[in-house]
């Protein structure tokens, strides 16, 4: 005679499974973000030893675009691919694909975004009627601290405050607006209504993508994360500083 099992034994096989999918599902979800995290270093380090070439070659950064005026319009991703070969390595892990906005000079069938350059102090290129400051791109020599200068990372672009995306998928902005200047009256990459409101609304803000963390590479070509309160604030002191940013690891500096 054959024995089937009894309600009460499928009911505790039930609840024994629900109890271990209840413990590995979150272990599922930090492995994958673990593993996402890890992806993103290893993009940044490639991009980091392409822009460490690529100043070698050109003894100065990369602007962060072309002018508007030139069809079709390449920004930093574009001068640093020939040193790649890989569009996807341009892609971040974990952003939401709202920030894929721009595409390629080569390829405008593909499309970038989710990783920001360091435009106000390493290569801003807008042209400011009466402002000498613009365009400029900073070279070798003027980045005296290039382990302690962000050069790309992590970012949200400028939000509104339905949490759009405004502008800057590719860009990245400190937290203070520097001296030298964006090129906009804001400070930051945006203006008007590409912002969101508060006094750093336009600002095109580093994304805590990884566990809170933000994926940075800096300018010597070493990648990292970081919170983006550490970001914003070289010494620690609980004041928003460029210390950063700003090329000298000086955060009275901007």
């Amino acid at each position: 005679m054959k024995k089937a099992f009894t309600l009460i034994e499928l009911l505790v096989v039930i609840a024994i499974i629900a109890i271990l999918a209840a413990i590995l599902f979150p272990v599922f979800a930090q492995a994958k973000v673990a593993a996402k995290k890890t992806a993103s270093i290893s993009n940044l380090k490639q991009i980091g030893l392409a822009g460490v070439m690529y100043v070698t070659d050109n003894e100065a950064y990369p602007f962060m675009s072309s002018p508007s005026s030139q069809t079709p319009r390449t920004r930093w991703p574009d001068y640093l691919y020939p040193y790649i070969k890989n569009e996807d390595v341009f892609l971040a892990p974990n952003a939401d694909p709202v920030i894929f906005g721009k595409v390629w000079a080569h390829n405008p069938a593909k499309k970038y975004g989710g990783y920001g350059y360091n435009f106000q102090y390493l290569g801003n290129s807008r042209s400011v009627a009466g402002n000498a400051n613009f365009p400029f791109t900073a070279t070798e020599t003027q980045v005296s601290t290039p382990a302690q200068t962000i050069f790309v990372a992590d970012t949200n672009g400028v939000r509104r405050d339905n949490n759009t995306v405004g502008a800057g998928e590719y860009t990245l902005d400190p937290p203070l607006p520097s001296t030298r200047g964006s090129g906009k009256a804001s400070g930051y990459y945006g203006e008007g209504t590409e912002c969101g409101s508060g006094p750093r609304g336009c600002r095109s803000t580093p994304a805590e993508r990884h566990a809170g963390r933000v994926a940075v590479q800096f300018a010597d070509g070493h990648a990292t994360t970081m919170k983006l309160a550490a970001m914003d604030d070289f010494n620690g002191d609980g004041t928003l500083d460029n210390g950063w940013w700003n090329g000298n690891a000086d955060p009275t500096s901007r």
